[in-house]
């Protein structure tokens, strides 16, 4: 069980201090992807870097977590928030959750370049979902003097970056962060309270698959054509 949270069961036994509520009007097939990757992203903008409407983000990978960290910079009410990824269909989207701009990456020759381009000066702060190490330099460097950068990807190494010139002279934060840094029993609650506003259309990054099509619903993930598989288990 990844984080003690995921499994494949009709029935789970949980401690109570793990457990939320929820409204009871709201289906659990959206809410059960908030407890991890969806309060990691919204969660990142929102209790970490403490987003708010004078600040300019970027978000590297479209997946579900950069995805929720758009709706959760959208919902603090940033003035840029800017997409980067390579999927022009998920950047599209991006755009319909609150991305103010969008830059596909596999069109560009130099990605911060593209974002100073947006914000001169470079943005606060910058999120990477990718684990990709040309992706948290390039996050990096589209940074503003002071900025800070939020790398989320469970897995990644960098090879190689200069400290001096890319984190000490521009007095630049790396700063690691896990599940949002989230307290579940009142972030979780609060997502669906925004979801049910309308101001954090968490459903329209989610795909449903029967249990019996979970192969499906990984080669679709796997693909991009999903964002955010969830799989439903049918009542015997």
């Amino acid at each position: 069980m990844f984080f003690g949270q995921s499994s494949f069961a009709t029935y789970s036994v949980a401690n109570a201090a793990s457990v939320c509520k929820v409204d009871d009007d709201v289906d659990l097939g959206i809410v059960a992807p908030l407890g991890c990757g969806v309060q990691t992203g919204a969660g990142a903008m929102i209790n970490v870097a403490h987003v708010d409407e004078t600040s300019a983000v970027a978000v590297f990978g479209c997946g579900a977590v950069g995805m929720s960290a758009i709706m959760g910079a959208a919902v603090a009410g940033a003035k840029v928030i800017i997409a980067v990824g390579g999927n022009s269909k998920s950047l599209a989207l991006a755009r319909e959750l609150g991305a103010t701009h969008a830059i596909n990456r596999k069109e560009v020759d130099d990605v911060p370049a593209a974002v100073h381009a947006i914000c001169p000066a470079g943005v606060d702060v910058t999120l990477d979902t990718s684990g990709n190490q040309y992706m948290m330099v390039n996050a990096i460097r589209s940074l503003k003097f002071h900025g800070t950068f939020l790398p989320v990807a469970a897995a990644g190494c960098i090879d190689h970056f200069d400290v001096g010139g890319d984190i000490m002279m521009p007095m630049r934060t790396m700063k690691g962060t896990c599940e949002g840094e989230s307290d579940p029993k009142t972030f979780v609650p609060q997502m669906v309270r925004w979801y049910k506003e309308g101001r954090f259309p968490v459903d329209k990054i989610l795909s449903f698959y029967d249990f019996s099509e979970i192969d499906k619903a990984l080669e679709d993930t796997s693909s991009g054509k999903a964002i955010k598989a969830v799989l439903r288990i049918s009542k015997q």
